[in-house]
């Protein structure tokens, strides 16, 4: 890996892991559904120009169906419902739960699909939903009373994603990621706008809230996507998932410094439990022979 892809590596994982910070702190003045619509709506428009300039436009009518499946219960609801958590978790939970979507992806393509485990990931699945219990074993890390619903909000979240991971795959994998990408912020914004409006705040949002929830639109949705799919042309899908380990650890920190959130032992073996559980569900561990990617050209 070059040093220049070391570095986008890293500051995707800041934008990423700081999303999960910036939700919390936003959320109580805005609401999961304004604030989830808002960013939806900001990504598409800060990616649709970089879509027309590439061409890809026309993808966006190839596929209506599959599309508008992708959009709503695989991006709006998932969104909407970590939204709702982040107003019960803190920011470092919230990363390390989410971080748990490789997990549910792998069970997805198992049992619905099929796809045969091997013994290394069927222990991470072991071993990554264990680190669950222990992260909510005593209700350390719950900001309110209805942690527990919180907790599973984010994993719901991560099944669908899992899901949607495997529906992407298997009906839209022909399609433009970018193209992709836009279109679902687009139809999810559509989708969660009359609920934006019906739950729009009575009091207004201060301007701290719209710089963060600005944030989560341009930064961790706009320029994460398009950091990311420079990984993935450039060092490919094993080594750009590695940021799924780095997101927590920016979460854990960043929460911890711009919120005052406090960081225990019990989060803190929690969260190595899962992500070494994950590792071995991506089957990243034990190491395997990564074959060089080819030079690209990037945007």
């Amino acid at each position: 890996m070059q040093r220049r892809d070391l570095g986008e590596l890293l500051l995707l994982a800041l934008l990423w892991g700081a999303a999960y910070l910036f939700m919390r702190s936003a959320v109580p003045a805005f609401g999961p559904g304004p604030l989830i619509a808002l960013r939806m709506a900001i990504a598409a428009a800060v990616l649709l120009p970089l879509l027309v300039w590439r061409g890809s436009l026309g993808q966006l009518r190839k596929h209506p169906v599959a599309l508008l499946m992708q959009a709503l219960p695989f991006t709006a609801l998932p969104f909407l419902m970590l939204g709702f958590a982040a107003q019960h978790l803190t920011a470092g939970l919230l990363a390390v739960l989410n971080a748990t979507a490789p997990l549910f992806a792998a069970l997805v393509a198992h049992f619905w699909y099929r796809e045969r485990l091997g013994r290394w990931r069927g222990a991470g699945l072991v071993i990554g939903f264990a680190g669950v219990g222990l992260l909510t074993a005593g209700s350390v890390s719950f900001r309110s009373a209805q942690g527990l619903l919180a907790v599973v909000a984010v994993l719901l979240t991560s099944t669908l994603w899992g899901l949607g991971a495997n529906f992407t795959r298997r009906h839209l994998g022909g399609m433009d990621s970018l193209a992709l990408t836009v279109g679902s912020l687009a139809l999810a914004g559509l989708a969660l706008a009359p609920l934006a409006v019906a739950t729009w705040p009575s009091t207004p949002p201060p301007l701290r809230a719209w710089i963060e929830m600005a944030f989560l639109g341009v930064a961790s949705s706009g320029l994460g996507f398009l950091l990311y799919y420079r990984l993935l042309r450039r060092i490919g899908p094993v080594r750009a998932i590695s940021v799924t380990f780095l997101n927590p650890v920016v979460a854990l920190i960043s929460g911890a410094l711009y919120l005052g959130e406090a960081i225990s032992w019990q989060t803190l073996a929690g969260a190595a439990v899962v992500l070494v559980g994950t590792a071995l569900s991506l089957g990243l561990w034990p190491a395997r022979p990564l074959s060089s990617p080819r030079p690209e050209s990037s945007n």
